[in-house]
């Protein structure tokens, strides 16, 4: 099943027609604005089904009545997205239910926009995510519900966005304790047991 798969998004990706210009459009659109090459990127419209964690979410791609891109194809392909230059709480960890929920009421169910950027070392797609024009990461950093990721991203609004949201204690830097996630996933049961 996992071989079928690659190979319909496979396909999917040689459908779409190289273009120069990124095209703007209402979230239903689902226009490919680049051919997967190198350093572009491609735009794309998800459908999503399931949000896994603050920062993660899936979903079935929607080609939005684009005529070059088979929706019988399009249908088939689900994909797991990762939200580029944030980072939430996992799972266990104080305030992962809490950023879960956010980004459930934000985009459970909805076409959410992608910018796709590369696949990760377990197979999910970093991309940056917009809703009705709204970038979804920010929205996660202005609300204190993620950290931003400064170790893969350096896009200035979202540090500012973060340093926002702590000086005004929203969220998870509503506690002084707060751990970042990427260190969380380094502790041991013992040690985590300490911050609940």
């Amino acid at each position: 099943m996992k071989k079928f798969l690659m190979v319909v998004a496979a396909l999917l990706m040689l459908s779409c027609s190289c273009r120069n210009e990124v095209t703007e459009s209402s979230r239903a659109a689902a226009s490919v604005t680049k051919c997967l090459s190198g350093r572009d990127t491609i735009g794309v419209v998800l459908n999503v089904s399931r949000v896994i964690d603050g920062d993660t979410f899936e979903g079935r791609l929607d080609n939005g009545g684009n005529p070059g891109v088979n929706p019988w194809m399009v249908q088939l392909t689900k994909i797991v997205v990762r939200i580029n230059g944030i980072d939430a709480p996992e799972r266990g960890q104080w305030y992962g239910d809490v950023s879960t929920l956010h980004l459930q009421w934000l985009i459970s169910g909805k076409a959410v926009g992608l910018k796709l950027k590369q696949k990760d070392s377990y197979g999910r797609w970093i991309a940056t995510a917009y809703l009705d024009g709204v970038d979804i990461g920010a929205e996660m950093l202005k609300e204190g519900l993620a950290w931003h990721y400064k170790e893969h991203d350096s896009n200035p609004r979202y540090a500012q966005l973060e340093a926002e949201a702590k000086q005004a204690g929203r969220g998870l830097w509503s506690d002084d304790r707060a751990v970042p996630p990427w260190e969380w996933r380094h502790m041991s049961k013992y040690e985590r047991d300490g911050y609940r």
